[in-house]
Formats: structure tokens, sequence, C-alpha cells
């Protein structure tokens, strides 16, 4: 009887050694077609395990049958080392990138802001920068990103934002270069801290004398004879002034300025009327002649004329079109403010001698518009002399306290509504 090779526990004892690649026998040849394969192995059959076994039978049939198993499993485990990695191992390491690069990203956007709100380094030197009227947040932040006082003024305004800052006042400021967010709002809160900063008003309708009276009067250092010489030499001019002009009557534009201690009579008048040539810009003045057949200066007269005549806004418009029908049909103006300006504008009250009185502004005696305006017009006159309301009117009066006009077509309609203005005792 043969031996049986489960008899022989020496060579299950010692574990089992896996062939390294120069030990592997090569590949063996197959033998030739038709002939028997040499020394065919007996197949091993591996016994079941008994009912011992289920119960934790130590014998050592069954002992031998786990320890072919677990010889097979090591082999399997091995041989899986050899297999490149999985693609979904791959897939993880470009998940784990893709989470890097967020995280850096938001740490590099955190460490950005925080430089923009408070830059590194100490503050620079202290200037002094001016803000215009009405300049929003976003265009303070351009303004001051320019000059190097703050770094991104998108940053700048979305921090202004946050903070519940806005609608700073106009003026000059001093700030420093590369200062924080916070510092720059602060001084922003406060408004304008330069000590030397003056502030005047020009009303609509002033005269170019009056200009020169309040420059005198509110802005120390300068004189009332000085500024009428600087607007009377022809050195400041406007678009809108004839070339044969330097009569600068009309050109001042009437409006709240701040001037610097510094600032000359010169450049206050510059000044004045750089603000005009803006405004009679924007309300297209410049193509009155296409529009209403007049030459912007003249267009700029009629606006003086109804600036001085009308006190009402909804007005305005029909004062300019009774002064285009009456130029129109030829007749006088009559205009009570062109004589009064004529006269040296200090009058109150017209006497019945003084329509009689001729002259170049007496509209009474002659007709067509006068040689210059009479005043400095608003925007709102300057909008009515390019559009008139249409209308047949050829009289107007004033008839209650308030300065409402009453229009008239006929002469006759015009006597009924001076009936009113006595009886409202307004004339």
């Amino acid at each position: 009887m043969s031996e049986d090779p489960w008899d022989n526990e020496s060579e299950w004892d010692s574990p089992p050694t896996r062939p390294r690649p120069d030990d592997r026998p090569s590949a063996t040849p197959s033998p030739p077609l038709g002939a028997a394969p040499p020394n065919p192995a007996p197949p091993v059959a591996i016994p079941p395990a008994g009912p011992t076994a289920a119960h934790g039978s130590t014998s050592r049939r069954g002992r031998r049958s786990r320890r072919a198993q677990n010889e097979l499993d090591e082999l399997y485990d091995e041989d899986i080392e050899d297999f490149p990695p999985a693609r979904r191992g791959r897939g993880f390491l470009v998940f784990l990138l893709f989470c890097a690069l967020i995280v850096g990203g938001s740490l590099y956007g955190v460490r950005w802001v925080k430089r923009q709100i408070d830059p590194p380094g100490p503050a620079g030197q202290t200037i002094s920068v001016t803000i215009p009227n009405n300049t929003p947040t976003v265009k303070i932040g351009k303004i001051l990103h320019s000059l190097g006082v703050i770094g991104d003024p998108r940053a700048f305004r979305y921090y202004a934002q946050w903070r519940g800052k806005g609608g700073f006042e106009a003026g000059q400021y001093k700030f420093q270069m590369n200062d924080t967010f916070d510092s720059v709002l602060s001084t922003l809160t406060r408004g304008p801290q330069v000590a030397d900063q003056q502030k005047v008003t020009f009303p609509e309708g002033f005269r170019l004398t009056q200009f020169a009276e309040r420059v005198g009067a509110k802005l120390p250092g300068r004189t009332t004879e000085r500024f009428l010489q600087v607007v009377s030499n022809g050195a400041i001019r406007s678009s809108v002034l004839p070339v044969e002009s330097e009569n600068l009557e009309g050109f001042l534009f009437p409006a709240t300025y701040e001037f610097s201690a510094s600032d000359k009579e010169e450049v206050v008048a510059a000044k004045l009327v750089d603000s005009f040539d803006i405004a009679a810009n924007d309300e297209g003045l410049n193509g009155a002649q296409a529009k209403i057949g007049r030459t912007p200066y003249e267009a700029l007269i009629v606006a003086s004329l109804i600036e001085r005549e009308a006190k009402i806004d909804e007005d305005r418009g029909k004062v300019a079109q009774v002064i285009y029908n009456r130029l129109k049909a030829g007749q006088a103006l009559q205009i009570d403010a062109t004589l009064i300006y004529g006269m040296g504008g200090n009058i109150d009250r017209l006497l019945f001698e003084d329509l009689k009185k001729d002259g170049p502004y007496n509209t009474y005696t002659r007709k067509g518009l006068p040689p210059t305006p009479i005043a400095s017009p608003g925007r709102e006159s300057i909008r009515a002399a390019l559009n008139p309301t249409p209308g047949d009117w050829l009289y107007y009066v004033v008839v209650d306290s308030a300065g409402h006009h009453a229009f008239a077509t006929t002469f006759k309609e015009h006597k009924k509504n001076i009936k009113l203005a006595v009886a409202n005792g307004v004339r």
C-alpha cells in the first residue's frame, strides 16, 4: 500500500516559500500532436471536512486542509501586488488635489482681503485730496486708489457698505498714503478737515457786480475791485462768449463753491466760468441755433431775462415763449428787468418817466434783445430758453404773492390780469 501524502506532517509544518522570479521553471514545450503527456501528475483530492471538523476538530487531516487553503490565500494576496493601481485610486488623488486647490485659493483670498483692509507696512506721507460734490463711494475709492491712499477701490466700496458708511461730504481732506480702510472711513465720516477751506454761495440771478461784492465779503484776502478787474480784462473766457466781447456778465454760474485760502481772484473767477461751461454743455446751449434759431449767446441773453422775470419754475417756459413771440412779431419786449439793469440794478420800482429814458437796455424804447445778459441764469432758465412752452401769449404779469404769472394773448386779457394783480396787492 502506498504512503498517504497527508501523513507527511513535515511538509505542512514548515511555512511555504514563494519562489523568486529567477527560480521559476521555464515553460515546458507542448508534446507532439497525438503523443501522450509525460508522467501526468496524479490528481490530489482534498477530503471534505468530517462532522468533527465542524465542531473544532483538531484532526491532522482537518488541520492540513485548512493549511492548504491558507497557503492558497497567501499566494493569491501576493499575486495581487503585481497588478497596477486601480483607476479609482487615481480619482481619489485628483479629488484630494481639487480640495487642496479650493482650500489654498480660499486662504489666498482671505489674505488678499486682509491686505486691502489693513495693508502691510507703515502709512506713508500725508496728502490733500479734494472730493467733488455728489461723488459716490465707488468714485471716492477710485480717487483714493489713484493717489496711493488705498489699494483696491472695489474692496473699499464693499467694505464701506459692510460698515454702513456712505454719503460722504464733498470738500478737501487729508489722508496718509497706504492707509487702512478704517482710518480712511473715519476721516471721511468726520467731513472735510482742512482749516483753510472757504465755502460761498452765489444765487441764481446775480449780476456780475453782485458776484464781485460777495467775493470781497465772503472770501478773506480777496477784494471786490480786483475781482471786477479779473472778469473784465478778457483773460478768462467761456466757449459761448463772442470773440469780440470781454464781458463775462451771465457767464459766472450760480452755485455753492469751496475755495482754499490760497485761491486768488483769478482762480475763483475761472472756477465760476468753468462751471458755467459744464452746465451750458449739459443743457445743449451750443445747439441753440439748430433748436430755436438763435445763437448760443442770444439764447443765454433770453435765459438771463427769464431768470430775472420768472419766480416759479412752471412759468419759465411760458415766459420764454412770450419773448420769442414778441421778437417774431417785431414788438418791443417791454421788460422792466432790462431797464433796471441798464440803470445800475439798484432800483426797486420804476417810474413812468423811467420808461422813456432811452438806452441799450431799455426794451420799451428799443426792439430786440439787450446787448448782453443781465444776470447769471441757473439750469432751469437755460433749459426754458431752449425749450419754450408752445403758446400764442404776448403778455404776462405777476398776479399773486407767490410769484405766479398770468399769461394773455390780447391786450384786453392782459388788462384783466393787471386788475387781478392790483386786487391781490402785488402791483
